[in-house]
């Protein structure tokens, strides 16, 4: 057999890590689907399945030991060729193979990110993706993307990641929903936020004023006379579902008062007014 260690290019004593790393780099590079050499990648694959698992490496390293110089001129002679590895763990650590692993290898997981706007989260949808494995398999999968997701909502769907090797479980795919940015609001949890921008003057006299909702609607807003900078005025459940429920959030009203420039005689006008005040 070739040394699994040489094949992938790292000293016999890589971490786990490092021997993953080496293994992804070279089966990249050899990838039959990319033009590499069919045989050489087998070899690669080969000596990963080989250095990934512990007991198939501690065979590898140690395929037979013959030692001389036991007690009293002794010879003593370990193979692991007729009895087996477990019967030469059962005799030395009383049944217990420290070099065995109870969970199950399979392939790896694969991730994929979809865009979804803001308005759109007020309503179950449905969202169909492309997703290609490392062996270039594409396939399609059609996303339930419920009411009220929230930004970086994660759905899984086990079964469907890499398929790379077929001797090993297919892993999971995880589907990550990204809320696309609205210029119109800012949102807080359920709640949206929309800046609505008066001058001076209609603040200090009471003004109305129309705004859009998330969901295309417009909503009169009536602006108290004395209106100060940053009040607030709240349109209830008017903002974000909460996902998996029927509770809505608010639209909140922020006021941004800006002063407009006056000319001489509009400002003479202001200053008899402040002499009464």
């Amino acid at each position: 057999m070739a040394n699994a260690y040489d094949t992938l290019g790292v000293p016999k004593g890589a971490s786990d890590e490092e021997i993953k790393k080496a293994y992804r780099k070279l089966a990249s590079q050899h990838h039959p689907d990319k033009g590499g050499d069919t045989q050489k990648f087998q070899e690669i694959q080969s000596a990963y399945e080989t250095l990934s698992d512990p007991q198939k490496r501690a065979q590898h390293d140690n395929p037979g030991f013959r030692g001389h110089g036991g007690p009293n001129g002794s010879h003593f002679e370990f193979h692991f060729g007729g009895a087996g590895p477990e019967d030469i763990f059962a005799q030395f650590f009383g049944g217990h193979n420290p070099f065995q692993q109870h969970q199950p290898r399979r392939n790896k997981d694969l991730r994929i990110n979809i865009s979804v706007s803001l308005a759109s989260t007020l309503e179950d949808q449905t969202k169909s993706v492309s997703v290609q494995t490392t062996k270039g398999d594409r396939f399609t999968v059609d996303v339930n993307v419920p009411r009220g997701v929230g930004n970086g909502t994660t759905i899984k769907y086990g079964g469907l990641g890499d398929n790379m090797f077929e001797t090993l479980t297919r892993g999971d795919l995880y589907v990550i929903i990204t809320i696309e940015h609205d210029a119109r609001f800012e949102v807080h949890g359920n709640n949206l936020v929309i800046r609505l921008q008066i001058d001076s003057i209609d603040a200090m006299l009471g003004v109305e004023q129309t705004i859009p909702g998330i969901d295309g609607k417009e909503f009169s807003v009536k602006i108290p006379q004395g209106c100060q900078h940053d009040q607030k005025f709240g349109l209830q459940g008017q903002g974000l579902y909460m996902m998996n429920s029927p509770v809505r959030g608010d639209l909140i009203v922020v006021v941004d008062i800006k002063t407009p420039m006056l000319n001489e005689e509009q400002l003479n006008i202001l200053r008899n007014i402040r002499a009464t005040l």
